[in-house]
């Protein structure tokens, strides 16, 4: 095959099609990027002195990842991070509050921010859910610097929208709390509905502002909704169409109406019972393919869907492998995820999730050459 762009090998594959290899993507979503810590260690590591981490994910402490550290793994994606309305504010020692009024402490590891105070656990009526103050959708703040940004790629590299964190399901949950939020899914659905709705108005309203500034330079648009556990789905298939897929159909055709582009989701856990859902409301690609997870195996969703959406993840796992195993345990499930994964293309290769601080660079190390290794068609 001729030479073709790191962009048009994403698209190529985000269409079933295979390509000269299977696209990287390196840092071009917050879940596959770099903890502080572990870029910190890699420029070390290959030799690149200098530049002061970017940071927009506070409470997971991911890079927007240092571009000598992208070029040197030749990723595939970059990401076109918006920024929050305004800055974490420490309102206590050590407790920090953001854009929604969400509380959050470090974890005492200090790797990363745990939620710690959820700002509408206490709303008794319909009128309170209403009444509380979302951010502002349309802050200059949020998209200051990125057309710059996405010009001075100069269409070579995929270019992936990131920063709308959780629309449907996440963020309500955590504005009401996770106790909470489930218990109403059950016994107060007025107040399901009523949130689920203003966050929706929400999120139309800021992928308005967003597509304006910046839709002619996005291939994709991330969002998230994490769905799984380990073992299942965190609510049943039937409380998710009830609640959560009308909402995001309504959303995901927003976008693509507003801006050709496609929809990668991430939804962590054991969620192959909602697959075909996802399909149908337009999900292109799926990360970050948890092959941990209870029902998750490799061979059975490629099998099962591989012809009907892209898998953006599954690499390796990032929950004993990467981190606890041999360079040679690495390179062997790259590998194996590798033959599995990439046959007919609608495939893009990244580890199940960012790259946290346990990981030794041996192991990175390990995973990038195995990849570039297996990954040519």
């Amino acid at each position: 095959m001729q030479d073709i762009s790191p962009k048009q090998r994403v698209l190529l594959s985000l269409e079933h099609q295979e390509p000269d290899r299977v696209p990287l993507d390196l840092g071009g979503i917050n879940n596959s990027s770099l903890h502080v810590k572990i870029e910190e260690r890699l420029k070390d590591h290959l030799g690149f002195s200098g530049g002061v981490p970017e940071i927009r994910a506070v409470n997971q402490q991911v890079t927007v990842v240092d571009e000598r550290i992208a070029e040197h793994f030749q990723s595939d994606t970059r990401t076109i991070y918006f920024e929050e309305d305004r800055p974490w504010q420490e309102i206590d020692e050590g407790l920090y509050i953001d854009q929604w009024g969400l509380q959050y402490k470090l974890n005492p590891d200090g790797n990363y921010y745990n939620f710690c105070g959820h700002p509408l656990s206490s709303a008794q009526t319909v009128e309170d859910i209403r009444a509380y103050e979302f951010p502002d959708p349309r802050a200059e703040v949020r998209v200051a610097g990125l057309v710059e940004r996405a010009e001075s790629y100069g269409g070579k590299y995929c270019l992936i929208l990131e920063g709308m964190r959780e629309p449907v399901f996440g963020t309500s949950s955590w504005l009401r709390g996770h106790t909470q939020f489930f218990l109403d899914l059950v016994s107060n659905k007025p107040m399901v509905h009523a949130l689920l709705d203003r966050m929706l108005e929400f999120y139309i309203e800021l992928s308005d502002f967003l597509l304006k500034h910046l839709g002619p330079y996005l291939d994709l648009v991330k969002v998230g909704d994490d769905l799984g556990s380990q073992d299942n789905l965190i609510i049943s298939p039937a409380m998710y169409r009830e609640f959560i897929k009308p909402r995001q159909k309504v959303l995901y055709d927003h976008i693509k109406k507003k801006r050709d582009c496609k929809i990668l989701l991430h939804s962590c856990g054991a969620i192959r019972k909602i697959i075909p859902d996802l399909i149908e409301i337009g999900v292109d690609a799926l990360n970050p393919v948890q092959t941990t997870a209870k029902g998750m195996a490799p061979d059975e969703l490629k099998k099962e869907f591989g012809r009907e959406i892209t898998f953006w993840g599954g690499g390796v796992d990032t929950q004993n492998i990467l981190p606890f195993g041999t360079p040679e345990e690495v390179r062997n499930e790259v590998k194996n995820n590798l033959e599995i994964f990439k046959p007919g293309g609608g495939y893009v290769f990244t580890q199940i999730h960012n790259i946290m601080p346990e990981v030794p660079v041996e192991n990175i190390m390990a995973m990038y050459e195995a990849f570039h290794e297996h990954a040519a068609f």
